[in-house]
């Protein structure tokens, strides 16, 4: 599979970045577990949670206790969450602990 490169040529006047360390941290991270749930024919889901929002999926009685994300595997088999926490990087991390 290949590696494709972007760029991004800032769009504001005033020569603003496309995004900050941080953010390049996490893309990397959401990249590496991608590439790595890919090797077993897995993809990744990303999403925003709100506290008291079902977790787990349907059927779950349990729900988020807070306002962040949750990062998951989606298979065949259907979707699990991974890891979830109030900050992106820190819950693709997880995740890409978490893989099995």
């Amino acid at each position: 599979m290949d590696e494709h490169h972007f760029t991004h040529e800032p769009e504001d006047e005033d020569g603003g970045t496309w995004a900050t360390p941080e953010e390049e941290r996490t893309f990397r991270g959401v990249r590496d577990l991608l590439m790595q749930l890919s090797e077993r024919g897995c993809g990744i889901y990303i999403r925003p949670v709100r506290e008291g929002m079902q977790a787990g999926g349907l059927g779950s009685d349990e729900t988020y206790g807070f306002d962040g994300w949750v990062v998951g595997e989606l298979s065949a088999d259907g979707a699990q969450d991974l890891a979830v926490g109030p900050w992106l990087e820190q819950v693709v991390e997880a995740a890409r602990a978490a893989a099995p």
